[in-house]
């Protein structure tokens, strides 16, 4: 696949992700929405290795691996964060809107570090 269909891909997979936090403000369609929601994890993830993997083959041979990147780690570790908060709204650990809210300021985090790539 092309590294614009991954790119495609995972932004559908994140779409996903927070139609579940929607999902978590309703007390009708919740357990649907956690269908979403880890359907969007799964998604996401496999995308994001998939770009990855297309990014690999762009850089020069002496070149240090995309994969052990801080950027990269640092969005997989956030992207395990995505997938555990809807259990803290559940359990009642947080409050749903504040589970929310949360969900979206790291998803402006990982649309900044995806995007810019830093170096840190």
């Amino acid at each position: 696949m092309s590294l614009q269909t991954y790119h495609f891909l995972h932004l559908i997979g994140l779409i996903f992700v927070f139609i579940g936090f929607g999902g978590l403000l309703s007390s009708e369609g919740a357990k649907k929405a956690m269908m979403w929601h880890g359907i969007g994890l799964v998604i996401s993830l496999v995308s994001g290795f998939g770009m990855l993997a297309k990014y690999a083959k762009l850089l020069p041979p002496d070149a240090p691996s995309y994969y052990t990147q801080p950027w990269v780690l640092t969005k997989f570790a956030l992207w395990l964060v995505l997938g555990f908060l809807p259990v803290l709204a559940k359990r009642r650990v947080l409050a749903a809107p504040l589970v929310v809210l949360i969900a979206a300021v790291i998803g402006g985090v990982l649309g900044a570090l995806g995007y810019f790539k830093p170096v840190f």
